[in-house]
C-alpha cells in the first residue's frame, strides 16, 4: 500500500522537475503512485505533467478576479509561479509583498493542499492511514478566560529559554480587561506553539505583547524587531517553522481563532507582527450578576445540560462594561447588592444602547415583579429560584 508520507514525496519530486519529460519517464516510484489509464498509449511524461497542472488549477479560487494580496489566491498563485513559471522564491515574496517566513509558511500550506488535491484523485475510496491520528475528536470546554493574563502565564512557563536567547520581553500596559469565552488548554497550545515558533526564529532580538479589542475579536499582538533574515536554504529551518506552525494552526482552527503575520520595513529594520485572533464566542452566554457566589454556581448546574455558558459575576460596578464585550443572550439580576443595588443596574441596562435589548430577569427574595416590568426586565423569579423556574425563563426569552 502507498503511505500518503511516500505520495507527498513523490509528487514533489514531480513538482521539482515538472519540465523534464526524461526525468519523469524514468522517475523509479512515480508511475507506482500514479497509475495511467488503462489502455494508454502517450508520453507517460507529459500525462503526468497535465495530472499536476490539473491538481494546481483546482486551487484557483472560483472567483475569476486573481488578487496579489487576497490570502485565498496565495495557494494557486505560489505553486502556479513557483513550479510552472519557475519564479524564485525571493521573487515571490516581493511579488505576493510578504516576508520571507511568510513565504515559506504559505508555500507549506499550499504544497499539503495539493497533495490533498492529488492523493483524492489517485486514491478516491482509501482513507489516509494518518486520518484518525490528525483528527482526533476534540472536547472544548469553554469558560471566561483573560488571554493576556494566560498569556503571561505560558511565557513564565518559557521564559529560561527566551533569556538564554537573550530575548528581551515586554508586556505592554492595556486599558480594561477583555476576556474571551474560549477553551484554556487549547488556547494555552495555541500560545506555546507561537512562542515556540518565536524562539527558533533567531533573528529576533526583542518581543512586545500587547492586547486589544475589536467589534468581533480581542487581538493578542506579538511584535518583534528582525535584525538578519533567515536564509531561504536553511531547510532545517525551514522544517522547524512548518512544524509550529502546523500546530498553531491545528490548534486555533479548534477554537475558531487564526494567526497572521504583518512585516514592515522602517530605516533600515525590518519588524514582524504576528497577530492571534480570539473571536468573540458565537455561544449563548448568561450574565449572571449576583453578590452570592453559590447562586452563580447553582445557575451553572442547572444549565450545565444546555448550550448556554453561564458567566458570574459579584461585583455589579463591573457589569457594564463586561457585559458591553460580551453581549449576553440574557442576563439575571439580584436586588439586594452592595455599592449598587440591582435596579439602578438595570436601569443603566436600558439607558445603554448596546445592552438595552437585551433581555433581564430579577431574581429577588422580595416580591416586586410589577417594579421590575415597570423598570424594563423580561421576567421576574422569586428567590430560591428551582431549575425548573429558570429554565422555563430562559427558554421564553432565548430563542432555541
Amino acid at each position: 500500500m502507498v503511505t500518503r508520507l511516500f505520495f507527498n514525496e513523490v509528487i514533489k519530486d514531480v513538482l521539482d522537475n515538472l519540465y523534464d519529460i526524461a526525468s519523469l519517464e524514468t522517475h523509479p516510484a512515480l508511475f507506482s503512485v500514479i497509475k495511467l489509464p488503462q489502455g494508454f498509449t502517450g508520453s507517460k511524461g507529459e500525462f503526468i505533467r497535465q495530472f499536476m497542472l490539473d491538481g494546481i488549477e483546482q486551487l484557483r479560487p472560483p472567483r475569476k478576479e486573481l488578487s496579489l494580496t487576497a490570502p485565498e489566491w496565495r495557494p494557486y498563485i505560489i505553486l502556479n509561479k513557483r513550479y510552472v513559471e519557475g519564479m524564485g522564491s525571493q521573487e515571490l515574496s516581493d511579488l505576493l509583498m510578504i516576508s520571507p517566513r511568510q513565504m515559506r509558511r504559505d508555500h507549506h500550506k499550499a504544497l499539503a493542499a495539493l497533495y490533498g488535491i492529488l492523493w483524492t484523485a489517485c486514491y478516491p475510496n482509501e482513507k489516509t492511514e494518518s486520518d484518525a491520528d490528525l483528527n482526533p475528536v476534540i472536547e472544548v470546554h469553554n469558560e471566561m478566560i483573560d488571554p493576556l493574563e494566560t498569556t503571561r502565564g505560558v511565557y513564565a512557563m518559557l521564559k529560561k529559554q527566551f533569556d538564554q536567547k537573550n530575548f528581551n520581553v515586554e508586556f505592554l500596559p492595556v486599558e480594561g480587561f477583555m476576556p474571551v469565552i474560549t477553551d484554556r488548554v487549547i488556547l494555552r497550545q495555541v500560545l506555546i506553539s507561537l512562542f515556540n515558533d518565536i524562539l527558533h526564529n533567531q533573528s529576533v532580538d526583542n518581543l512586545q505583547i500587547s492586547c486589544s479589542s475589536s467589534a468581533n475579536h480581542v487581538l493578542l499582538e506579538f511584535s518583534s524587531i528582525v535584525s538578519n533574515e533567515i536564509k531561504d536554504s536553511d531547510p532545517e529551518h525551514d522544517e522547524t517553522i512548518a512544524d509550529e506552525l502546523t500546530a498553531v494552526a491545528y490548534w486555533c482552527e479548534r477554537i475558531h481563532a487564526r494567526v497572521e503575520e504583518l512585516c514592515t520595513n522602517e530605516n533600515s529594520v525590518r519588524k514582524v507582527k504576528r497577530t492571534l485572533w480570539l473571536p468573540h464566542s458565537d455561544q449563548k452566554i448568561m450574565l449572571v450578576i449576583d453578590d452570592q457566589e453559590p447562586v452563580v454556581n447553582l445557575f451553572q448546574r442547572y444549565l450545565s445540560q444546555t448550550d448556554i455558558l453561564t458567566i458570574g459575576i459579584s461585583h455589579p460596578e463591573e457589569a457594564i462594561p463586561l457585559a458591553r464585550h460580551l453581549r449576553p443572550a440574557l442576563i439575571t439580576l439580584d436586588v439586594m447588592m452592595p455599592q449598587m443595588d440591582g435596579w439602578e443596574l438595570l436601569q443603566l441596562i436600558k439607558l445603554d444602547e448596546m445592552l438595552k435589548n437585551i433581555p433581564v430577569i430579577i431574581c429577588s427574595a422580595w416580591n416586586d415583579p410589577d417594579l421590575s416590568r415597570s423598570l424594563g426586565a423580561q421576567a421576574y423569579l422569586k428567590k430560591p429560584v428551582t431549575q425548573k423556574m429558570l429554565l422555563d425563563a430562559v427558554h421564553t426569552l432565548i430563542p432555541a
